[in-house]
């Protein structure tokens, strides 16, 4: 039986049009009645009614506007409008709301009758149809299952084309894309309903293609091909918009022109989602395609893979703790082209960055002279590295951890050590005072010493050292001091150069100092 509502304020008209009506023999039944559009919505919720017969004039809301939100709402049952006028522009704005029906009150019982078998002929033919396409997309879906499975050597090659064209499924082109829900285990068949339910409007709904699920994924396979980047970022859209807030990674295996390589085609994209982590985010994953294209290491033999790891921590460690922050990152960079290079998957890779990282932490300690504590923060943070899901996101965690861990720990040890060099400086100035005699003292290398010494004061070493002496010789020559006295005593061998950086440093002559 085909389930019909009526809608209209006057009770007489409500009840006579259930009485009155054959409804049974025409091959409807009447569940439910409201006088007004408001009411009738909720009914309509419930009830989900095939037919609706609906006044035009109502209180609180009219036929026209109740017809209007049924639309609205996406509701595509038929509706025949009542009218005690013959008003036409009634029935212009009534067809525009695809009305099945617009007849003139009182109402005519043969002619409703007339009316109602129409709209049964139309309502059954939209049943067969729905009916056919769900066992056509049925069938067709249960046979893209078959083709996502590996082939038969046995199976005959023109049987199984003569099956995919009764399939309709003999296409110029195919492109399989996988999506896989970011959810928990038990979460997850849900979330795979949902996106199939969702994405089979689209795909299936605009004759693009077919959508399946076999667990873990939602399966789309396509019609045509995604050539160039806005067709695929076109598409990963769409699915975003119906993940809505579930978190999914989605990749393709590439265009095939024939069926009997979909499935090569499927193995490609599932094999990209197990790249994900070294692949770009909020992408359509692509086979193949990495995100860092790694440098050529040479291999030597004796295997030095282990001496290349200590040389990028300790360079790692250098930059950090003379505060060059521009080299931090291209260097995890490369320990990331690296870790690729040899072949690490993503949980290697994690276990390698979690290992580096740890050694840069304790030496940065270690250097500034203070006590290593189990904080929550540096815990936090090495933990973390296990739950990143994109190598990008590893690295710039990674990079902001490191720096800031640099600054903090930095001057605590480093501050002491600065003014150990600069007091010296200022005792041993007329001195042959060099770089490398400081960095000896302080157990460093001499370039990695000037790099701090410039980093916490502003200044290169000989600069600053110049500058101590210009100073004291300004003292000296203002006491009455000759000038080329005074260039001795504060550590110029020569007075020529003496006068050349006076001159640099002051902007004028020594002798500009002597009191007269």
């Amino acid at each position: 039986m085909i389930k019909v509502v009526i809608v209209d304020d006057e009770p007489k008209l409500r009840q006579g049009l259930q009485t009155l009506i054959p409804w049974e023999n025409l091959g409807f039944t009447v569940t439910a009645a409201a006088g007004n559009g408001r009411d009738a919505l909720k009914i309509v919720e419930e009830e989900v009614p095939d037919l609706v017969i609906a006044d035009i004039r109502m209180p609180v809301m009219d036929g026209l506007q109740f017809i209007q939100r049924l639309r609205s709402a996406g509701h595509q049952m038929h509706c025949i409008i009542l009218s005690g006028y013959a008003d036409f522009e009634y029935a212009k704005q009534a067809i525009t709301y695809g009305v099945a029906g617009y007849l003139v009150k009182p109402v005519n019982i043969a002619e409703m009758s007339a009316t109602l078998k129409l709209v049964r002929e139309q309502i059954e033919e939209e049943r067969l149809r729905r009916e056919w396409y769900r066992t056509e997309v049925t069938n067709r879906e249960l046979y893209l299952r078959r083709l996502l499975a590996p082939q038969e050597k046995t199976e005959d090659p023109a049987k199984l084309r003569s099956r995919i064209r009764e399939m309709d499924l003999l296409w110029s082109h195919y492109e399989i894309v996988v999506i896989s829900p970011r959810v928990p285990e038990a979460d997850r068949p849900e979330h795979l309903h949902q996106l199939s339910a969702g994405l089979k409007h689209g795909i299936e709904g605009r004759n693009r293609g077919l959508v399946t699920v076999i667990a873990p994924y939602v399966i789309l396979l396509l019609n045509s091909p995604l050539h160039g980047r806005q067709r695929r970022d076109h598409l990963y859209g769409e699915i975003r918009s119906i993940a809505g807030d579930t978190r999914f990674i989605a990749a393709t295996g590439g265009t095939v022109s024939e069926p009997e390589l979909i499935y090569s085609a499927f193995l490609k994209a599932q094999e990209a989602v197990k790249q994900v982590f070294f692949s770009a985010k909020d992408r359509l994953l692509e086979p193949e395609r990495t995100l860092f294209a790694a440098p050529e290491f040479p291999r030597e033999a004796g295997d030095r893979d282990e001496k290349r790891m200590e040389d990028l921590i300790f360079r790692l460690y250098y930059s950090l703790d003379a505060g060059n922050k521009t080299m931090v990152l291209p260097l995890l960079n490369e320990a990331a082209a690296f870790f690729i290079q040899q072949g690490q998957e993503e949980d290697a890779v994690k276990q390698a960055f979690f290992f580096l990282s740890n050694r840069l932490i304790h030496k940065l300690t270690a250097a500034s002279r203070i006590e290593l504590k189990e904080t929550e923060t540096v815990s936090r943070f090495l933990n973390g590295i296990y739950q990143q899901d994109y190598l990008s996101d590893l690295l710039e965690e990674t990079h902001r951890f490191l720096l800031e861990f640099a600054e903090d720990a930095g001057p605590k040890g480093k501050e002491q050590e600065i003014k150990q060099m600069t007091g010296f400086i200022h005792r041993h100035y007329a001195e042959d005072l060099k770089l490398s005699t400081l960095a000896g003292l302080l157990n460093y290398s001499t370039p990695y010493l000037g790099q701090l010494f410039r980093n916490k004061t502003g200044e290169y070493f000989n600069t600053y050292l110049d500058k101590v002496r210009i100073q004291k010789a300004k003292e000296l020559l203002a006491q009455g001091m000759k000038v080329y006295e005074a260039a001795e005593l504060v550590g110029y061998t020569s007075v020529n150069y003496f006068f050349s950086k006076f001159k640099k440093y002051e902007g004028r002559s020594p002798s500009d100092y002597k009191n007269p």
